[in-house]
């Protein structure tokens, strides 16, 4: 009875806090975040996208697309 009850406890907590979409989001970061990245040009393929645990501003992520962009659109 007291596994039963852990179980729908467990399941509560899951839904509460929308973990299996939390899982789902990540899965489709993992398959098309990455190769979209390359498609754009803005991620090279031996380039390396661990965190390195620095937080990134959205200026500074605006700046660095914009710093790809021209170097892509230089070669033009």
């Amino acid at each position: 009875m007291e596994t039963r009850s852990r179980e729908l406890q467990a399941a509560e907590y899951l839904e509460k806090h929308r973990i299996k979409e939390l899982v789902s989001y990540l899965t489709s970061a993992l398959l098309f975040f990455r190769p979209a990245l390359k498609t754009l040009g803005l991620c090279t393929k031996d380039e390396d996208l661990e965190d390195d645990g620095h937080r990134i501003t959205l200026d500074q992520f605006k700046d660095e697309v914009n710093k790809r962009i021209k170097e892509i659109w230089s070669a033009f």
